[in-house]
This record gives structure tokens, sequence and C-alpha cells, in this order.
């Protein structure tokens, strides 16, 4: 695929979708499990244990790309906003609903400055846009956990959910999806180390075509900029040369270059430029 690919609207767009969802669920299944009254022990244990993950994801992704890595994505949404659901869980449902879309709504209308200190990034107020790989601030995505929370509420006071209590997975395929749904924790954490051995055994066996991704989408991205075809061709195709020459290709696909290597990364693109005018 276009190297460009995961940054596209519609991509992106479907991230935010599973991400919501995801929120939404974590949401409808705190009302669920305060049904009879809420169990502290059980609830304390919930947390304990995704606060847990979410420190490993942190630790995980700052050894991994240390410039872009997950210190509030969606593991630490859920914890911070597992905490404020507790207040919503006997509220007024139109009170939940109504903070529920303040929340989702608050940054589409206001961003200050104040929030931009790296100790604000979680509230998602900043104007400034921190890099990660997984950015799930409170405002608005906490919004999307009390929205399940709304949610679940009013189907179990309307009796949306007698119907569904009485399925029971009875085939081998209902049973898998049961099992994760039951571990869904342990799925989340195991898929991404699954999926990125995967993918880069299979970069591997596929490094020309990794190659060509970049040399069109560097091409792409230089024309736009402004510079004409045959400049842009000769100065990516110098670049991704010197990068392979001075071993650094592996670390700038992955972007994990280390500050060292970032002063080369520019060194090196400005020998291009000017090789590639001559």
């Amino acid at each position: 695929v276009p190297a460009a690919f995961p940054y596209s609207p519609g991509f992106m767009f479907f991230g935010h979708v599973v991400a919501s969802t995801f929120l939404a669920l974590a949401g409808a299944s705190l009302v669920l499990a305060a049904r009879g009254g809420l169990n502290r022990r059980a609830f304390c244990k919930r947390l304990a244990t995704i606060a847990a993950a979410a420190a490993a994801v942190s630790a995980a992704t700052y050894y991994l790309f240390p410039d872009s890595f997950i210190f509030f994505g969606i593991l630490h949404c859920i914890a911070v906003a597992s905490l404020v659901a507790l207040a919503f869980l006997r509220a007024p449902l139109w009170l939940v609903t109504a903070v529920a879309a303040a929340v989702v709504a608050l940054p589409f209308f206001y961003a200050s400055s104040f929030f931009d200190p790296p100790w604000f990034w979680w509230t998602g107020l900043g104007e400034f846009e921190p890099r990660s790989n997984d950015w799930r601030a409170f405002f608005p995505w906490a919004g999307f956990a009390l929205a399940g929370v709304a949610l679940m509420r009013a189907a179990l006071a309307r009796g949306w959910t007698r119907r569904l209590a009485l399925w029971r997975a009875d085939n081998r395929a209902a049973r898998a999806l049961t099992w994760g749904g039951r571990h869904s924790l342990l799925v989340y954490l195991a898929h991404q180390p699954l999926f990125f051995g995967l993918v880069y055994v299979a970069s591997v066996f596929s490094a020309p075509a990794e190659e060509a991704n970049y040399l069109r989408s560097c091409e792409t991205q230089c024309v736009i900029a402004g510079g004409d075809a045959p400049f842009c061709a000769r100065a990516c195709g110098c670049f991704a040369a010197k990068l392979k020459q001075e071993n650094l290709w592996r670390q700038a696909m992955r972007g994990s270059l280390s500050p060292a290597e970032n002063e080369t990364f520019v060194a090196l693109s400005r020998v291009c430029a000017r090789e590639a005018e001559q």
C-alpha cells in the first residue's frame, strides 16, 4: 500500500471508529459489572490491571519509538475514564448523556496554549499536537466511555438486554469469539507485538517494494513542496542510497532515529538536494 495510506482521511476515520467503540464498550461493561452494586475490590483490581498494562505499553513504546511513544493511549484513557465514570453510574441519565456529549465536543470548540506543556498533553485541550503512536486524550475520547455508560444504562432500563442474555455460544467460532471478549486486554496486548513481528518478517523479504514505496512517497511530497519531477527523482534516489550507505535506512523507515542519527539524516537530505540541483 502507499506509504501515506495510514494517514489518509478514510483510514484515520476507521481507526477513530475502532477506538470510540472500544471506549464505549469499556463504559458499558462498567455498568454491567456494577448492576448489583459496585464491588470495590474487583473494580480496584481491574483498574490496577489496566493501569499496569498502560504503563507497560508506555515503557515498551518508549524503548522502541522514543520520539513517538504512547504516553496516553487508549488504555490510559480507559483507566482515567473508568474513575470518572464512577460518578455517573447512578447520576440522572440526561446528565450522563449531556456530560458525554460535552467531553466529546469541547476540544472542537476550545484550545489553549496553557495546556501545551507536556504534563497537560493528556487533556487534549492544548494548541500543540504531540507525536505519539496512539494518543487518546481525555477530551474527546473519555466522552465515548461515558456514552457507553449512558447507552448501557438506557438498555438495561428498557429491557433491551434480556434477549441478548439468552444467547449462548453453541459452536467453535462463537466460543472463540466469546473467549476473546472475556480476555480482551490479553488480546489487545498480544496482537501488537504479533503483528509487528509478522510485518517485520514480511519486510525482510520485500525490501525492494519498501524502497519503491518510499521513493514514490518521497517524490510525491517533493513535488507538492514545489520541486519539479526530475529534481525530485534525483534527490529521493540519492537520499535512499545514502541512508543505506550510512546504515540508517531501517531506522528511518521505522521512525526510530536517535538525535545524532537525525542530524546525519538532515545533513544527508541537504547533500542530496545540492547534488540534485547540479
